[in-house]
């Protein structure tokens, strides 16, 4: 294996020029520079990425702080953010919190003490507290956690009024909307104040069933579904996740209920699980990749020490319309 040493001798200079070269610091005359460039290439040497970064003071680690790695968001995220973070030469470490909270306090102190260069954060922890006191630079995916700490979502109020006005202009009179914790700082939390609004201002009687917190595997969609299709099960419209969605169209067809004629869905998110059912489901579609190019380029720019101008960054929702919102047929109920 070449050393730089070897680097060295070959273009007669000292280790401590071939590493001013490597590093970019320090003067080097151009000539010297070629002759050391010049040895690399002919030796075909690469250079030891980790006795690099700690030259600079880095890592060139960034940790991803995700409630559930095989939840279709979650997933099509980290995915999405470690291709981005690759491409700008950063390795990922995935920290999965498995739903407990002290997890979560687990990955903060090993990433602490480890010092990886940044944080991207998309966990649903109700105590903001302990990411104030991380001395790394932060972004959040759909959360609010100070003001030190920007964060990045979508419009969700354009998308909880979209999903409204889908439902309204099926026909539905009696519509059930699936809620995360409204303890949990996130900007989510508009998509269902601004969907029980319009449904209100429609005379349309909206019901809220608030889901488990931090419960993000499939047996917590389960359940639910199994509980809103006891309780709520004869309701003609519905809002939900995607995996929600997909969940409660299978445990109300088990039910007797036909999918669509008997009730609309709209579901939210536009993971692969949206594209599943059949007939097609309407979804509320978040940029998922987007989303991860943006948190990555704006964590790079702390890393960097570059200002933020923005504390929210905050990008577009589409609609990906299905055959879940063609309305009932007219005379309906009469």
């Amino acid at each position: 294996m070449t050393t730089i040493q070897d680097v060295a001798k070959h273009a007669h200079v000292g280790v401590a020029t071939v590493s001013r070269v490597l590093n970019e610091c320090g003067y080097v005359k151009a000539d010297t520079r070629e002759k050391v460039m010049s040895a690399i290439r002919e030796l075909n040497y690469t250079p030891n990425e980790m006795a690099r970064n700690l030259y600079h003071k880095k890592t060139g680690i960034v940790a991803i702080i995700i409630p559930e790695v095989s939840h279709p968001y979650f997933a099509e995220f980290t995915n999405a953010a470690e291709i981005a973070l690759f491409r700008k030469g950063y390795q990922t470490m995935i920290c999965n919190t498995w739903r407990e909270q002290n997890y979560e306090t687990y990955y903060l102190e090993l990433l602490k003490k480890q010092r990886v260069d940044g944080i991207i954060t998309g966990v649903h922890t109700l105590d903001i507290e302990q990411y104030q006191e991380v001395n790394r630079p932060i972004v959040a995916l759909d959360r609010q956690l100070g003001d030190q700490i920007p964060f990045v979502a979508v419009d969700h109020e354009k998308g909880g009024r979209m999903a409204a006005q889908l439902l309204i202009n099926a026909g539905c009179k009696t519509v059930l909307q699936c809620t995360g914790h409204r303890k949990v700082s996130t900007p989510s939390n508009a998509r269902h104040e601004v969907f029980e609004q319009v449904m209100k201002e429609h005379s349309i009687v909206c019901h809220n069933y608030l889901l488990k917190w931090n419960g993000f595997q499939y047996s917590d969609y389960a359940d639910a579904a199994l509980k809103i299709a006891e309780n709520f099960g004869n309701l003609d419209g519905y809002f939900a996740t995607d995996v929600m969605a997909v969940t409660l169209i299978q445990t109300l067809e088990a039910k007797g209920r036909k999918y669509p004629e008997d009730f609309k869905i709209v579901a939210y998110d536009g993971t692969y699980l949206s594209r599943v059912p059949y007939p097609k489901l309407t979804t509320i579609v978040q940029p998922i990749d987007q989303l991860a190019d943006v948190c990555v380029n704006l964590l790079i720019d702390r890393i960097q020490g570059k200002p933020v101008e923005k504390k929210c960054i905050q990008l577009e929702v589409t609609l990906r319309e299905g055959d879940s919102t063609k309305p009932f047929p007219s005379g309906r109920g009469k």
